[in-house]
């Protein structure tokens, strides 16, 4: 199950950028007691509770697949705590409508020490090269436009590599007329930008993943829905689960096609 926290004390806004994430300390959860989370904020995503919905799934995706992502929470942000927060940013503008939007339930992250954001265009060698096949594999597998070069959301800490920011990820919604065929990956431009396209030439399609995904069931996509908060909830579950379907019925074809992808 997916931990619920209160957050207690707001430490700082991660940079400038648009949605403006913060780093909090809370309290609850499992293992319990005070840790700090990385909270995306809802008055900071474009897609508001939607994308709160999307980064938890895609948290909750990357994970049965066996790719390491930073331990997800449900974090509540009570009004007291944002009214403390509005008195410390006098004319930080942006900000202020971030927190001013954000009281209730937001998406977070254990925050991780230690982790190193990804270098741009970085070569992929020994025990990582699994790693990111996985995760090219998995981009393709959820249509995600924004893991690429310049921005590659992800980091590393010894042989590890983790995956985060999954806001804009499972771009098939945004399809006025969905693909009957998700799995053929011709058409998938935003591959060609990957992170991780040119450093995985000719590699394996790791074994576990497909086996993983043609075992996915509806029982599982379902587990998954049934996560999310009621107050994020929308149509965009049921045609993730149907998708995801899909790509488990054809798991071997989309094998062939990542293969060719990176040949």
């Amino acid at each position: 199950m997916i931990d619920r926290v209160i957050a207690t004390t707001f430490h700082r806004f991660m940079g400038n950028g648009r949605t403006s994430p913060a780093i909090f300390s809370c309290v609850g959860g499992e293992p319990d007691g005070t840790r700090e989370y990385v909270v995306k904020l809802r008055g900071g995503l474009e897609l508001g509770e939607r994308g709160l919905a999307l980064e938890l799934y895609g948290s909750m995706l990357g994970a049965y697949f066996g790719i390491s992502c930073p331990r997800p929470a449900i974090v509540l942000v009570e009004e007291d705590l944002t009214a403390a927060i509005l008195g410390q940013l006098e004319e930080e503008t942006h900000k202020t409508q971030v927190i001013q939007g954000s009281s209730g339930l937001n998406f977070g992250t254990q925050f991780l020490v230690n982790l190193t954001a990804w270098p741009i265009d970085k070569s992929v060698t020994g025990p990582l090269q699994l790693d990111a096949m996985k995760i090219y594999t998995f981009d393709a597998l959820i249509q995600n436009p924004d893991r690429g070069f310049a921005n590659p959301n992800l980091g590393s800490r010894g042989d590890d590599l983790f995956i985060y920011d999954h806001e804009s990820a499972f771009s098939f919604l945004l399809n006025i007329f969905p693909s009957h065929t998700p799995w053929k990956l011709g058409t998938e431009r935003y591959l060609e930008g990957h992170v991780f396209a040119r450093a995985l030439k000719q590699v394996a399609f790791p074994a576990d993943f497909l086996q993983k995904l043609g075992k996915m069931t509806g029982e599982v996509t379902s587990c998954f829905s049934e996560q999310i908060p009621k107050e994020w909830r929308s149509d965009d579950l049921l045609k993730i689960e149907s998708h995801l379907a899909l790509m488990s019925e054809h798991a071997a074809e989309f094998a062939e096609e990542v293969t060719r992808r990176l040949a």
